[in-house]
């Protein structure tokens, strides 16, 4: 067990250690990899996996979900026994503060790894919608490098010394001498690793690569101000778009404007990007009516134009006496009176109302009248708010364009004292 876990430690070290592949050079079109299955709402877009990084890198990512109240990335050292897929709190440390504004391919948070130990970590972007469960977005591995290990490449050259001191001696003695001075003088000295001898781009600023050539496609990657990628080909559309691989081996697309390029551009394969993403559609604004100038209304219209109560404010058991004026509103006459109600109601009892009722008399078009006669001893609902109400034709013997505006009140009266 302890030897499956070494060998899984090691396989792993090299996938991050590992140079990206090399470019091949196409005449042909060559269409782009299908960007990866993710919430296009939840996830965080850079660093990728199997990425180096140090000090502090800037997390970008997209976090748009409907439901969102917060969100916030975390990290954790990647262990053998943690290769599963677990979401256990306990293990993770904040990598960014929580935030509730929604972000669209932008900066998450920025994560300090100055204070960490190099090694391997996993990042989790954590999605808090007020539900049961948060949502999770996992990237793993990702490689801390603050201090990296400047003489492992004298360490291994001094190795090979070593190893080819070692098998000069066998070597002498199964050629002749003359044999051995032809090879010592005509022998030529080893190539070194070169890099790729074609196109690049470099970056001027910190730059998203997309899976085409339009700000209307998603983000796949970055290049960080200064880093460089080899060029791939060129948009066929004629954008002018880089068709670039990326260190990890993912390809897409990155703008012309914001790049240097170096090496020979004239035989660049033409790439074909893959179709857009469908528009977000724009709603239509409903155009809104003008208002309509109001028309005089014909016809009969009785309202409660004011109440006088006398004395307003009694005791129980004391009576009162009330006197209502009326108006026509309408533009035609009342032709005949009816009936106006005044209820005494106590605001919290539960006992009917006392009313009483007072008649008028025939109103012409936009005309006053005043009537009184009406008296009421309050006797129920003692200590507490009492309102007195007046509703003109309460009983509908006036025929009117508008039968909801003929009640009105006056202001509540405390009723005290006992009956």
């Amino acid at each position: 067990m302890k030897r499956s876990k070494f060998l899984m430690y090691v396989i792993l070290t090299l996938l991050l250690l590992a140079p990206s592949a090399l470019a091949q050079e196409n005449a042909n079109p060559i269409d782009p990899i299908d960007p990866d299955m993710v919430n296009p709402e939840a996830h965080i877009s850079f660093p990728p996996p199997v990425y180096v990084v140090r000090d502090s890198v800037d997390i970008y990512g997209t976090v748009t979900l409907e439901a969102m109240r917060n969100f916030f990335v975390e990290f954790r050292p990647l262990a053998l026994d943690m290769m599963a897929d677990s979401e256990d709190d306990n293990q993770w440390f904040p990598a960014t503060l929580p935030r509730i504004e929604a972000v669209s391919d932008d900066v998450l948070g920025v994560w300090n790894t100055v204070t960490l130990r190099d090694g391997i970590y996993e990042l989790r972007l954590t999605i808090n919608s007020g539900g049961d469960m948060p949502e999770y977005f996992r990237v793993s591995p990702i490689r801390v490098e603050n201090n990296p290990p400047a003489a492992a490449a004298e360490q291994q050259m001094e190795s090979a010394e070593q190893e080819a001191a070692a098998t000069e001696p066998d070597m002498e003695q199964d050629m002749d001498d003359d044999m051995d001075e032809d090879m010592d003088e005509d022998a030529a000295p080893e190539p070194e690793p070169t890099e790729d001898p074609g196109p690049r781009v470099t970056a001027n600023v910190n730059s998203n690569v997309r899976a085409g050539d339009s700000t209307v496609y998603h983000v796949i990657g970055h290049l960080l101000d200064g880093d460089s990628a080899l060029i791939k080909g060129i948009s066929s559309r004629g954008t002018g778009w880089y068709y670039i691989e990326l260190a990890n081996g993912r390809s897409g697309f990155i703008y012309p404007g914001i790049v240097n390029t170096s090496g020979d551009l004239s035989n660049m394969p033409r790439i074909n990007p893959p179709p857009p993403p469908p528009p977000t559609p724009v709603p239509i604004p409903t155009a809104v009516p003008p208002p309509q100038p109001q028309q005089p209304q014909s016809g009969v219209d009785l309202v409660i134009h004011h109440i006088q109560v006398h004395p307003h404010g009694v005791k129980c058991g004391e009576t009162y006496g009330i006197e209502v004026t009326i108006r026509n509103a309408g533009s035609a006459n009342a032709p005949n009176g009816g009936l106006i109600e005044v209820r005494d109601s106590g605001l919290n009892g539960t006992a009917s109302p006392q009313t009483t009722t007072i008649p008028f008399s025939a109103v012409p078009a936009g005309a006053l009248q005043t009537v009184g006669g009406a008296f009421i001893t309050p006797t129920v609902h003692v200590e507490t708010l009492h309102h007195i109400s007046a509703t003109v034709d309460y009983d509908n013997r006036v025929a009117e364009f508008e039968e909801g505006n003929n009640t009105s009140g006056t202001n509540p009266y405390w009723l005290s004292g006992h009956c």
